[in-house]
């Protein structure tokens, strides 16, 4: 008898080789997935009696041998098929895994999703009608299914605590619950006079910093200087001196950590240093590196923009990833271009950070204000209220 090895991706693949090899009446003894190796892979062990002939066609007898120890009866052949089949599913099982993962992980979000609106439609700590209500309200106004359930549970024993309640008064007690939740702004503590502003592509850095920088210098009547390190893109440079130039602010432009250094030591008689960055991906660890050496500093005050026409899982990616430079507050930009606030309960819990400036148009320097807690939880539920 002629025994060969064959070490293959797939069964048809082994079949294959097997016809050409072995020809037509070879058999299979043995087929196992290999444990050991980096890739899935198949050993089969195939055999055919050496005096066979070898015609060109015919197809491969997967059955053992009449001869073999496994025909002695049909109880045998039978256990024989069941463990091919079971070591064939777990193949397939094995194979198919990486190609279902998206669609299995597809159908846990619509599982969980209708989890939540369960979960929130039908809890009965309270009126469920009034319930019901404020469940979907937050979803309309953009709070994900996960917040809305938790305010929900939460405010539930407020709720349940009163006879009669209306709509409206159990919408006032979630504002209430938000307000509370979200970071303040310490305002005891001595602002500091250097700020920088970080985000990424296109949140509108350069006009926020020419906006505040207006502020600053004609509101408050205070000496402005401005440094941009964002020397990746011409035309912001050119947009940043125009605004300097009209408001008579000195600009300075810093390439290196030293640069940065000599440009702080330039602009040491002012009040304030407003600094502009690059808006290059949140993903080049590299150039989020080469920030962070320059902006370790504990006297500039580091503010992270978010635009509300990102994604959630942007925004929420946004926090996380500029984390390293430890920012003090949050910017929200771009609040004329959306119509869903929300997310941004998600956004500011997981950053833990407080909103300074919401800015709402290219506007300089009127499309932008200062707010507090109360103002970012009116502006979440503005739809719900309003």
């Amino acid at each position: 008898m002629q025994v060969k090895r064959y070490e293959v991706s797939s069964i048809s693949e082994a079949l294959t080789k097997i016809k050409e090899d072995l020809g037509p009446d070879a058999i299979i003894l043995s087929a196992k997935k290999i444990n050991n190796t980096s890739n899935s892979a198949i050993e089969v062990m195939a055999a055919r009696d050496e005096n066979a002939k070898m015609p060109g066609k015919g197809l491969v007898n997967l059955m053992p041998p009449e001869s073999s120890s496994l025909s002695e009866n049909r109880d045998d052949i039978y256990k024989f098929i069941r463990e091919e089949i079971g070591e064939l599913k777990e193949i397939i099982r094995s194979g198919q895994k990486e190609k279902s993962l998206g669609s299995e992980l597809e159908e846990l979000k619509e599982t969980m999703d209708k989890f939540f609106d369960i979960l929130g439609a039908r809890k009965r700590k309270f009126n469920p009608d009034i319930n019901s209500k404020i469940y979907y309200s937050l979803l309309a106004c953009g709070f994900t299914r996960a917040s809305s359930c938790s305010i929900l549970e939460e405010i539930g024993p407020q709720i349940s605590s009163q006879d009669k309640i209306t709509e409206e008064i159990a919408l006032q007690i979630v504002e209430k619950h938000v307000i509370k939740s979200l970071p303040v702004r310490n305002k005891s503590k001595e602002e500091k006079r250097i700020k920088a502003y970080v985000g990424a592509t296109g949140v509108g850095k350069t006009t926020t910093l020419a906006k505040l920088a207006a502020r600053y210098s004609i509101m408050r009547k205070m000496s402005v200087g401005m440094i941009t390190i964002d020397t990746f893109r011409i035309a912001a440079i050119e947009q940043l001196r125009t605004y300097a130039k009209i408001m008579g602010i000195r600009m300075e432009v810093a390439t290196t950590k030293e640069s940065f250094q000599k440009s702080l030591q330039l602009l040491s008689d002012k009040d304030i240093i407003l600094i502009d960055t690059p808006g290059r991906s949140c993903i080049d660890d590299g150039y989020l590196g080469i920030m962070d050496t320059m902006l370790q500093n504990k006297n500039i005050e580091t503010n992270l923009l978010v635009s509300t026409t990102a994604s959630e899982d942007n925004l929420l990616d946004m926090v996380t990833k500029y984390s390293p430079f430890n920012y003090d507050n949050l910017i929200i930009t771009k609040i004329d271009e959306s119509r869903r606030f929300g997310i941004l309960y998600d956004v500011i819990n997981k950053a833990r950070k407080p909103v300074s400036f919401l800015t709402c148009g290219q506007n300089v320097p009127q499309d932008i204000e200062e707010v507090t807690p109360q103002k970012i939880a009116n502006l979440m539920m503005t739809r719900v209220i309003h």
